[in-house]
């Protein structure tokens, strides 16, 4: 998975891409940014709504994470917002939700232990940690 994520990002050497990718994840995934300003819940809500409802289970959940592909993303997520990330990771976006579609399950998870989505005012999880680990620096 790590090596695969690599190739996708293609520039996971570039310290500005990797930075703007977690910072992206961190938005999508994290407190008060989150999506449409409502958090980690309200990004939950908006792929549920778009069918994703298995697959945001299973990330939530403690068992094993169910994948995405970056097409339902695109579904999911607005145009002009998928546009806006991408352009702020410095990447295209297409290469975006493919990298999304690969880290998107870890970071949910990551930002649920136990099960537990945290409330919308909650800290943004760290997940620069995170990210090196799929691109295999850490």
């Amino acid at each position: 998975m790590s090596g695969f994520l690599a190739q996708i990002i293609g520039f996971a050497g570039n310290p500005a891409v990797v930075q703007g990718f977690t910072g992206i994840l961190t938005q999508l995934v994290g407190g008060a940014q989150g999506a449409a300003g409502g958090g980690l819940p309200a990004l939950l809500q908006q792929l549920e709504n778009a069918g994703l409802g298995q697959q945001v289970a299973s990330w939530v959940g403690t068992g094993e994470n169910h994948p995405v592909t970056p097409e339902q993303l695109s579904s999911a997520l607005p145009q002009e917002h998928v546009e806006s990330m991408a352009q702020q990771a410095g990447t295209t976006p297409d290469a975006l939700l493919k990298m999304l579609a690969e880290a998107l399950p870890h970071a949910v998870d990551h930002a649920t232990p136990g099960g537990t989505v945290p409330e919308a005012e909650a800290p943004a999880p760290d997940l620069g940690a995170l990210v090196g680990k799929l691109l295999g620096q850490r």
